[in-house]
């Protein structure tokens, strides 16, 4: 290769590399003019023409008189606090909107999941009613029986309809209903208390009706502004949790019956026999209690605040953390003669003690007296 064609070559390299430079260049004029426009556009929203303006004319004021005077930057800080209020406002709106429809979303989720649980109550409940069904089939053929009975009887029915019912009341499961418009709030069985006033009302035997009692499973019962009529047999019932509110039993046999957490207030219980009930944390509100028996009775943490107990019997009964508040104790027997201080830590106990003072009745038996 002579010299020329080497100059040749290199001029053609030379041009080749030039090119690619100017290609280069170009790229980055263009990134350059981008940016800038992007700076541009971007600038209005971010800034706004009010806040772009006063910076502009400041930055031409400087370039002209090389100061920039009091009013100019008044303008400027006056725009740049708009700018910022104008912002802040944007940005609450764009965190409160996502979050007031965040709520929203909730609020109706959750009155979804109330519709389904609702609904899926109702479909219980609809199930259990059926069980009504049931239930007329076996007093029918409770009724039947007791028809034909003889005289002698007693009225007793046979152990297979015995078992009919105790199997019955154990498949009448409480549930949650609507009420009022309103789904309740604790589950309860109103077919176990119409199968229990049906009982009662049939007068059964004795021996059928504590055989009944002894097995069958009352608790969660809707017994509520029921009457029973006088001498009602409870003994030995398990009505755990059930809703005796302002029923009428009055001279019932609940000797060692079962009534937990029973919603009792206003029950007209007078004369009862309630002797070693166990009612623990019952609800006794305003109840007729008077000359009724509680002998060993259980009344932990029960509430008898308004409750009547005249001349009702106290004779060992546990009152451990009961609420006594305005309770009427106008001779009420008790067993101990410091029964005062046995109460005094319970609620209401002082009132009592302002009211009552204990009289000595017998060689053991001590009763309530008002004090003159």
């Amino acid at each position: 290769m002579n010299e020329q064609d080497y100059i040749e070559r290199l001029k053609k390299e030379n041009t080749l590399l030039q090119n690619k430079l100017d290609k280069i260049n170009k790229g980055k004029q263009k990134k350059r003019k981008f940016r800038w426009w992007l700076l541009k556009k971007s600038s209005v929203p971010i800034f706004g023409n009010r806040l772009k303006k006063s910076i502009s004319d400041a930055i031409n004021e400087y370039k002209e008189y090389k100061t920039v005077s009091v009013d100019t930057v008044s303008d400027v800080s006056s725009s740049v606090i708009w700018r910022i209020t104008r912002i802040g406002l944007f940005a609450f709106m764009v965190a409160v909107i996502p979050a007031a429809v965040l709520i929203f979303q909730t609020k109706l989720l959750m009155n979804q999941n109330k519709l389904i649980t609702s609904q899926n109550n109702l479909v219980e409940a609809d199930r259990r009613s059926s069980l009504v069904f049931v239930m007329g089939d076996v007093l029918t053929d409770l009724n039947e029986e007791l028809k034909y009975k003889g005289v002698n009887s007693g009225r007793n029915i046979s152990k297979t309809l015995e078992a009919r019912i105790i199997s019955l009341c154990m498949a009448m499961k409480p549930y949650r209903y609507i009420e009022n418009g309103v789904l309740i709030d604790k589950p309860i069985s109103p077919e176990r208390g119409q199968l229990l006033f049906t009982l009662l009302k049939s007068d059964l035997g004795s021996e059928s009706s504590q055989d009944i009692l002894n097995s069958a499973d009352f608790n969660y019962t809707n017994l509520r502004k029921v009457n029973l009529g006088r001498g009602a047999n409870l003994k030995y019932a398990r009505l755990d949790y059930s809703d005796l509110t302002e029923a009428q039993i009055p001279a019932a046999n609940l000797e060692r019956a079962e009534l937990k957490e029973a919603q009792m207030s206003k029950i007209n219980l007078s004369d009862a026999n309630l002797k070693r009930a166990r009612l623990h944390n019952a609800n006794l509100q305003k109840a007729e209690l008077l000359t009724a028996d509680l002998t060993n009775a259980n009344l932990f943490g029960a509430d008898l605040s308004g409750a009547d107990l005249s001349e009702a019997t106290l004779w060992g009964t546990k009152l451990e953390n009961a609420n006594l508040t305005d309770a009427i104790l106008d001779n009420v027997i008790v067993d101990r003669q410091d029964w005062m201080d046995y109460i005094s830590d319970l609620e209401g106990a002082s009132d009592i003690e302002d009211r009552y003072r204990v009289k000595k009745q017998g060689k053991k038996q001590f009763i309530l007296v008002p004090k003159k």
